[in-house]
Order: C-alpha cells, then structure tokens, then sequence
C-alpha cells in the first residue's frame, strides 16, 4: 500500500497553465499585486527564460517590510531569493515534501533542465497527502484499522 501512495510525480500537480512569473526589474508593489492577483504565495523570477530567483510572502515580511524598504521603488532582484532549491517532474510528493521540509521550505520550483513548469507549495503536498490517506481509509476494512 505504501508504495502506491508515493508514486504521484510532480508533474501532475503543476497543472497546465504557466507559473506565475516576473522579471527582475520589476518592482516588490508590482510583484505582490500580481501574487494577490492570482492568489498565489510566490512568484518565479525569470531573465529570458532562465530562473534566477523566487519571491514569497515570507520575503516580503523579512526582506521588505520589516528593514523599511519602499515597495513601491525597489526591485524584488534586491530581495528575491537566488539560492534556489529546485525539483524535477519526474520526481515524487514525497520527495518534494521531503526537501522542503528538510530545507525549510514553503515553495519549490519545479524545473525540467533549463523550462520552468511551475511550482508546488507545502501547503498543496500536504493536502494530496491528506486527500491519499482518506482515499486509503476508505478502501482499508474497518476492522483492520483499529487493530
């Protein structure tokens, strides 16, 4: 049983559309607009098409807010984190929820080579493996889970 549950690759979970991205000369203002625009708690930042950084909420309270820095006239290229920590598609959830976890992380690109085909979020893991459990709960006998 443990074995089915590991094996959903990251692709499936980045869906279709393209991530959320922006360039390094945009502004922090410009960038949370965009973040709350598409409800989302990261945006990559891509020169061409190379990943350089990712920008989160949490960067926003400790590199932005909390120094004083003015949203509106800094680039997030000042604030943005550049020692990323990326995942393959082909690699599992577990695999990414064991990395983030490990590295203290709430997002994590993930990158086929030089294409950037999304990011997954802690938050979205957790809930695929909450949705795997209930799913194997209810195909589990019900005496067998009390024993």
């Amino acid at each position: 049983m443990t074995e089915v549950l590991t094996k959903v690759p990251l692709r499936d979970l980045v869906g279709k559309s393209a991530p959320l991205t922006t360039s390094p000369k945009t502004t922090i203002q410009q960038a949370a607009q965009a973040m709350q625009k598409a409800k989302k708690g990261a945006i990559l930042i891509v020169d061409g098409k190379r990943l350089c950084g990712i920008f989160t909420e949490r960067d926003l309270v400790n590199r932005v807010i909390a120094p004083g820095l003015n949203p509106a006239t800094t680039h997030i290229s000042e604030v943005m984190t550049v020692d990323l920590m990326v995942i393959h598609p082909k690699d599992t959830h577990w695999a990414a929820l064991s990395v983030m976890v490990q590295n203290n992380l709430r997002h994590l690109p993930v990158v086929d080579g030089t294409q950037v085909l999304g990011v997954v979020s802690r938050r979205q893991l957790m809930a695929l493996d909450n949705a795997i459990m209930e799913a194997a709960i209810d195909k589990t006998e019900a005496s067998r889970l009390f024993i």
